[in-house]
C-alpha cells in the first residue's frame, strides 16, 4: 500500500484479490456480500446497506445499533471536508457525505478492511468517498480536513493501555476546524481492565470519585485552544463528567 502525504484524499493502492470485483466493472450487491463473507466477523462493526437502503453485511456481523442515523447528534457537516479516523466499512463516511458533506475520507489500520470499503464506495458511486488503509495515529497529513471525526474509537481497551493522549495528538493532525468524538465520558473504575494506580500513573489528576474521567483529560490534551460542546441526542451525556454510557462531543478551534 502506498500513502502519499501530499495527497490526503487518496483511496489506498492495493493488489486487488481475485475476488475483488474488477476495477472496469460496478460491483454489485452480491460482489460485496462475498467480500464481507471474506472478512473476520469481528470486523464488521456496523451494518454495511446497499444504496436501496437493503442491509447487505453477511448475516450476524454488522451490529445494530438504535437510531444509528441519528448517532452523530446534531453534527452540522454541511460544506466541510472530513476525516473519518477508524473508520471500518465506511458506515459514518457515507453518512458524513449525505449530512452534506463535500468530502468525506475514511482512515482505518486494517487494509482487508479498506478492500472492501472502496468496493462499498464505488457500489454506492460516491467518489467524494474514499478509504486509505494507514495508521492514522502516526502519519500527519499535509492537508487536514476541516473536521475529524472518532466514533466510539476510545473505549476500555485504548484506555487501559494509555492511549488516549495519542488519539487526541492525531485528531488534533487530522482537523484545522473541529474534533466530534462520541465516547463514554465517565467510566467507573471497576469497569475498566487496569487498576486504580494505572490508571492514575497514566492519567493523572483525572482519576478520582472511583472513576475515570475520559472526556475532561480530552478536553485538558486538547488545550484552551479548543472549545467544547456537548450535543443533544437523546440519552447522551449533556456535560463532559455526567455519568451517561455516551457523550458527543464536538470541539471547536478558537481563532487566533
Amino acid at each position: 500500500m502506498r500513502f502519499d502525504n501530499s495527497r490526503p484524499w487518496q483511496t489506498a493502492i492495493f493488489q486487488l484479490p481475485s475476488s475483488m470485483p474488477s476495477q472496469n466493472r460496478q460491483p454489485t450487491v452480491d460482489d460485496i456480500r462475498r467480500l464481507l463473507a471474506e472478512l473476520d466477523p469481528a470486523s464488521i462493526w456496523r451494518p454495511v446497506h446497499g444504496p436501496d437502503g437493503e442491509r447487505i453485511a453477511a448475516a450476524g456481523d454488522g451490529r445494530e445499533i438504535p437510531e444509528l442515523d441519528e448517532y452523530i447528534g446534531n453534527l452540522d457537516l454541511a460544506g466541510k471536508s472530513v476525516a473519518d479516523l477508524g473508520c471500518n466499512l465506511g458506515y459514518f463516511a457515507f453518512l458524513a457525505k449525505r449530512r452534506g458533506a463535500v468530502r468525506t475520507l475514511g482512515l482505518d489500520i486494517d487494509p482487508e478492511v479498506i478492500r472492501v470499503a472502496c468496493a462499498i464506495a464505488r457500489l454506492h458511486d460516491t467518489p467524494d468517498v474514499t478509504f486509505t488503509a494507514c495508521d492514522f495515529l502516526r502519519v500527519v497529513p499535509e492537508t487536514p480536513c476541516d473536521l475529524a471525526m472518532l466514533i466510539d474509537f476510545i473505549g476500555r481497551q485504548i484506555i487501559a493501555k494509555g492511549r488516549v493522549k495519542a488519539v487526541v495528538a492525531a485528531a488534533r493532525n487530522w482537523a484545522s476546524r473541529e474534533i466530534f468524538f462520541t465516547l463514554r465520558p465517565v467510566y467507573a473504575l471497576d469497569d475498566l481492565p487496569v487498576t486504580r494506580e494505572t490508571l492514575e500513573a497514566l492519567y493523572p489528576g483525572f482519576v478520582h470519585d472511583d472513576a475515570f474521567y475520559l472526556a475532561e483529560f480530552v478536553a485538558h490534551e486538547l488545550g484552551t485552544q479548543w472549545s467544547l460542546a456537548c450535543l443533544p441526542n437523546g440519552s447522551f451525556a449533556v456535560s463532559p463528567t455526567q455519568r451517561r454510557f455516551k457523550a458527543a462531543l464536538l470541539f471547536t478551534k478558537i481563532p487566533g
